[in-house]
């Protein structure tokens, strides 16, 4: 029998940080699939209401060992019960659950980066540099330090000081990591290891400049990175067809191109192909890497899976059938 799973019957899962390990693993697994050619269907489309501007986005894939999963979320405001996963039994097809997607999201963003990680980050990486101050920046937090149980030291910068200060305090206490909240972006970003963006801006929030020889800088949203970032570095994705030809420009880098300043071709590869070793991290010790992670609807149906065998076994969520 299919189960429903709300946020509120999720809810313990997401206040357990070592629960991220197991997502660790599945979006890894998800990654290797993807440039193994084994993932099936792996789609994404927009459709719309009546009213052309009030927009839906479809991602759906199969993933070996996690299922047939559908995401469905609005990209307007107003919707109600309208960010949600369904998944389906990879063999057989038939439902297993629906399942509230907001929370999830964070999780499913912050893992690909902790993934990242324990595969570009320079050795012995010891401070993140994290601009941002919201759920996702915690997610974000949550992964890299899953993921690099060495990491000593953490410096986040937002714009807004009590939101900083506040998530300082809370995530030392919750992760039992030293953060520090720190007054402008480039004290956060000099000499740190690790650079991750998680803010919600859509203009450039750093320097390349700033950035020490060898670090790792994680983006996961478009437009965040200055141009002579990109130029300057290793850029790894996670999903390369659709940093060059997704729904909606990415940027710089599509700027960039209508420039003639940078190409596709320039893209060193994808992380699944880092993690299969087929392709290098980097080809020197002092070369700046970027990640840029897009969403993969591989990704969404493996943590849908994953927090679905979680509530089969904590026997949480309401049971339901169509029949």
């Amino acid at each position: 029998m299919a189960l429903i799973l709300s946020e509120k019957d999720l809810a313990p899962l997401y206040r357990t940080p070592a629960a991220m390990d197991g997502l660790l693993q599945m979006i890894e697994d998800s990654l290797k699939a993807h440039s193994s050619n084994e993932v099936a269907g792996q789609t994404r489309i927009e459709t719309s209401l009546v009213d052309a501007k009030k927009k839906f986005r479809i991602m759906t894939a199969a993933v070996p060992g996690a299922g047939h999963g559908m995401r469905i979320n609005a990209l307007f405001s107003g919707a109600r019960d309208a960010y949600f996963h369904l998944l389906f039994d990879g063999q057989t097809g038939g439902l297993l659950a629906l399942v509230a997607g907001r929370e999830l999201n964070v999780w499913r963003t912050g893992a690909p980066a902790g993934v990242a990680c324990r595969y570009l980050a320079p050795p012995q990486a010891r401070t993140l540099s994290l601009l941002g101050s919201g759920r996702q920046a915690g997610g974000q937090l949550l992964a890299i330090h899953r993921a690099l149980p060495a990491l000593e030291r953490v410096r986040v910068f937002s714009p807004t000081e009590a939101n900083r200060t506040a998530f300082a305090k809370e995530m030392s206490v919750w992760l039992g990591i030293a953060v520090e909240a720190v007054n402008s972006p480039r004290e956060a970003v000099q000499d740190a290891a690790i650079v991750s963006l998680a803010t919600n801006s859509r203009s450039t929030v750093l320097d390349a400049d700033w950035i020490s020889p060898g670090a790792l800088v994680i983006s996961i949203t478009s437009g965040q990175l200055p141009q002579e970032m990109v130029a300057r570095s290793r850029v790894i994705v996670s999903w390369k067809e659709e940093v060059l030809d997704g729904e909606s420009p990415r940027q710089p880098y599509a700027t960039m191109i209508a420039a003639g300043t940078w190409s596709g071709d320039k893209i060193a590869g994808e992380l699944g192909e880092v993690i299969l070793g087929r392709i290098p991290a980097r080809s020197s010790d002092g070369e700046m890497v970027l990640f840029e992670s897009v969403g993969m609807p591989a990704m969404d149906s493996s943590a849908t899976a994953w927090a679905y065998r979680w509530a089969v076994e904590q026997q949480a969520g309401l049971p339901f059938s169509l029949g």
